[in-house]
């Protein structure tokens, strides 16, 4: 029979941490799945270990390796399900993610795409959760999605398999922002997200836009110029989301002392909107502090 859901896992040389993925997986309380693992050019013996321990899933091999995106790719081709899940080999599901994904797809035929929350893992364990207040009070989501994208991590996506199909795969000339470019091209044509805000996925951290922070800041801002010119974004708008990223980066590259990427964009953001840039440093140590604080779009619109 065909599987109402595909789960579509990337690796590359995790061996133990996808055993642990997968455990996850094998975990869910929802049982109509299948899991499709891609193996993107791994050395340690990945593909091995899956045909001896792990005969029931199904195994895609990709030599050499050909990058995340494609990864996926490959996995989002080869899935059967109308529902594809997808999950990073170092995150971990919690037994009720894929039921509730299930169910908040079914209860609203129109939405493309489901999301979950999240915590943050890090590597000794601690647990965090992050903070997915938006930063722009507006309906409109694809400016949201500029300014502060709210999925941060593949693991709690699971989209139906039409969308894909009508939307297109991961654009593989992306490194690090193919996700991020599906969504913003999904919410152009018109598709619709919905969310379960319930944490129910594990994120570990920190990931690879953290230690590529440079590359994802170039592809970033590329895509952001496509989509401004693409979706008519107000100058507004786009002023207060290119310094809203820039002031995300300069604390990202401030963490690894980075200092002269730091005060570029520190410098980027006070050029572009110095008045909103001192707002949102401001509702940074606020939220720190006691609650939440947005900037409003709309009204400073008027």
């Amino acid at each position: 029979m065909t599987p109402r859901v595909s789960v579509v896992v990337a690796t590359r040389n995790r061996r133990a941490m996808l055993a642990r993925a997968l455990a996850s997986v094998d975990a869910q309380t929802f049982r109509d799945y299948e899991i499709v693992v891609v193996d993107d050019g791994s050395t340690d013996g990945t593909a091995t270990w899956l045909a001896a321990a792990r005969p029931m899933d199904r195994l895609i091999a990709v030599a050499p390796a050909r990058g995340a995106a494609a990864a996926r790719n490959h996995g989002a081709a080869g899935a059967r399900g109308a529902i594809v899940a997808f999950l990073d080999d170092d995150d971990v599901w919690l037994p009720r993610y894929l039921a509730a994904q299930v169910a908040q797809l079914d209860a609203d035929p129109r939405a493309d795409l489901g999301t979950t929350g999240h915590v943050e893992v890090d590597p000794a364990g601690q647990i965090e959760y992050p903070d997915l207040r938006p930063l722009l009070a507006t309906d409109d989501a694809l400016v949201q999605m500029l300014a502060a994208c709210p999925i941060h991590t593949l693991s709690v996506v699971a989209c139906r398999r039409v969308a894909l199909a009508r939307i297109g795969l991961f654009d593989e000339t992306l490194e690090v922002v193919h996700d991020l470019d599906w969504y913003l091209r999904l919410l152009m044509a018109g598709g619709r997200i919905v969310n379960d805000p319930t944490p129910l996925v594990e994120r570990a951290i920190p990931g690879g836009l953290v230690s590529q922070y440079r590359r994802w800041y170039a592809e970033e801002r590329a895509l952001h110029r496509r989509a401004f010119e693409a979706a008519r974004v107000a100058p507004a708008c786009q002023r207060w989301i290119r310094a809203a990223r820039a002031l995300l980066f300069a604390r990202i590259a401030l963490g690894r002392r980075d200092f002269a990427f730091a005060l570029a964009r520190i410098g980027e953001a006070m050029a572009t909107a110095p008045i909103f840039s001192a707002q949102m440093a401001a509702t940074r140590l606020l939220r720190h502090r006691r609650g939440a604080f947005a900037w409003n779009a709309r009204a400073a619109a008027r």
